[in-house]
């Protein structure tokens, strides 16, 4: 799938079960690491602009070392922070686009209709983030260069997010967001060349750089005990530009499901 908002519900954060053995369990839980993980279940369009749904497994990890380096979900970050400001750098992915539907669990996305179109396959990407805390809000931004053989775009991405406290154990978290394309990215999601025109069901379409799209969701998370919760998030992201014009696009909006349990050691 492509980056714009249906892996804003990873960014949110599904996570899984793990268990070891007592030395191992030592390890993770020493002072310089802080390891979350669990198992989840994430329901979203075969691609982004399309109208036909899938379910996709959830195998995420997420492991920081002294609160500086971070693994997860988006791939590796390393970080600076002081009082309300972060900044930081990183790797991360763009897990690219099939031309057929995917039966049952996959992590690919895909769709049969997009045949002629050629697969978009997984590009590394470089980005660098900031977030800042305003009052209660969480401001984030970040900058992404991709690199593959099909992606070598980029995405501009900003969002907010509003921790709710509701009790000791609920957290309700209202977010929004929203991405900026470039030409090479847009084109390479949502345009349509001459010789794919050629090849597939759809009209040549030059899509252009703009914002994409925008979101906006709720995440709940809950907590059993002191180590295991389970969560969920619901998001809703609008196309918007050359992304809602382009004539794969089959739907104005994707909505995106995930439910998990984790534990915290």
């Amino acid at each position: 799938m492509s980056g714009l908002g249906l892996r804003a519900l990873a960014w949110g954060g599904a996570v899984m079960v793990l268990t070891g053995a007592a030395s191992a369990r030592d390890w993770l839980s020493s002072e310089a690491f802080d390891v979350t993980a669990g198992a989840g279940v994430l329901m979203r369009p075969t691609y982004f602009g399309s109208d036909r749904y899938q379910a996709a497994p959830l195998p995420l990890v997420n492991v920081t070392w002294n609160d500086m380096l971070a693994l997860g979900p988006d791939g590796m970050r390393l970080y600076w922070h002081h009082d309300r400001l972060t900044l930081g750098g990183g790797l991360t992915f763009d897990g690219g686009r099939d031309t057929k539907d995917h039966d049952g669990f996959s992590l690919k996305s895909g769709d049969d209709r997009l045949r002629g179109l050629g697969k978009i396959g997984t590009a590394a990407g470089y980005q660098i983030f900031a977030s800042y805390r305003v009052w209660k809000f969480d401001l984030d931004a970040a900058a992404i260069k991709y690199d593959g053989d099909q992606n070598k775009g980029v995405v501009v991405r900003a969002g907010a997010a509003l921790p709710l406290h509701l009790s000791e154990r609920l957290v309700v978290t209202p977010h929004a967001g929203a991405n900026w394309t470039n030409d090479r990215y847009s084109r390479t999601f949502f345009g349509v060349s001459e010789s794919q025109a050629l090849q597939s069901r759809f009209a040549r379409f030059d899509a252009a750089s703009g914002v994409a799209s925008a979101s906006a969701g709720l995440r709940l998370r809950y907590a059993i005990d002191r180590h295991w919760f389970v969560m969920g998030d619901v998001t809703d992201a609008l196309l918007l530009g050359d992304a809602k014009k382009s004539p794969i696009s089959f739907a104005n909006s994707a909505t995106t499901v995930a439910t998990a349990i984790g534990y915290h050691f």
